[in-house]
């Protein structure tokens, strides 16, 4: 099967070079895009990441926020008709949409789910990354049957699988896409802009540093030469890909 994918962007919101980039001096600005993935064209449709909810906007101070359900029904899919979403990790703007999705089993790694109920999920370095009403769901959702736990990389459908990473966090997974333009990885928070997987500059939100270093050099390898990588918060992927419509972005 030959898959579609689309980045819909949801809300944006800026930070300065040296609040974000690792050992980064400069206090450019800097505007992160926040997007969930969609793939279809496979048995199901298949949602990457699941945004934040509108207290997240407000608190955060973010801009031009939707919910990222409408986006996905934007792209054709009701938010109710979503049967998998893979989780890449555990963070606020990844995770805290959840409810937005009540039919979607969720898919995560199971070393991610234990770092957050863990010992340093609620410790200073790390809670700010947090939305901790979500974060209690997880055992909500076990109990539901709402959730498949991965230990590793791991087929989702032929042509689509997930790739642990970690680094980032404890277990950020990353996805590739065979499509007919070549393979598409979402590098999620891999590589939250082009910056980071293109001159192998690390963020400063970390749980492994080599590990991270690594992600960098898989993504080279799982993208192959047609390099359809899809930076998680950068955005020239409206630049670097087509826009159909405004949010909605078609990689392939």
């Amino acid at each position: 099967s030959m898959y579609e994918v689309y980045a819909l962007k949801y809300s944006e919101r800026d930070t300065t070079k040296c609040q974000f980039f690792y050992r980064e001096a400069s206090h450019d600005k800097l505007t992160l895009h926040y997007f969930v993935w969609l793939i279809l064209g496979g048995p199901q449709p298949v949602l990457v990441d699941t945004g934040f909810l509108d207290d997240e906007a407000k608190s955060r101070g973010m801009r031009n926020y939707v919910t990222p359900a409408s986006m996905v029904e934007r792209a054709g899919i009701k938010a109710a008709d979503v049967p998998i979403s893979l989780i890449t990790h555990l963070h606020y703007d990844h995770w805290a949409g959840h409810s937005l999705f009540p039919n979607a089993e969720f898919w995560i790694q199971q070393e991610e789910a234990a770092f957050w109920t863990g010992k340093y999920g609620g410790t200073p370095a790390f809670r700010g990354s947090a939305n901790v009403n979500a974060l209690a769901g997880l055992v909500t959702l076990n109990y539901a049957n709402r959730i498949k736990f991965l230990d590793g990389d791991h087929e989702v459908f032929p042509g689509l699988r997930v790739h642990r990473v970690g680094g980032h966090t404890a277990g950020l997974q990353i996805v590739s896409v065979e499509t007919k333009r070549g393979t598409v990885v979402l590098t999620s928070d891999a590589s939250h802009f082009y910056h980071n997987v293109e001159t192998r500059q690390p963020v400063q939100i970390i749980t492994n540093l080599p590990e991270m270093l690594d992600a960098f050099e898989t993504i080279h390898a799982l993208a192959g030469k047609e390099k359809l990588i899809v930076a998680g918060h950068d955005p020239l992927v409206a630049d670097r890909f087509q826009q159909v419509e405004p949010g909605i972005i078609k990689i392939a």
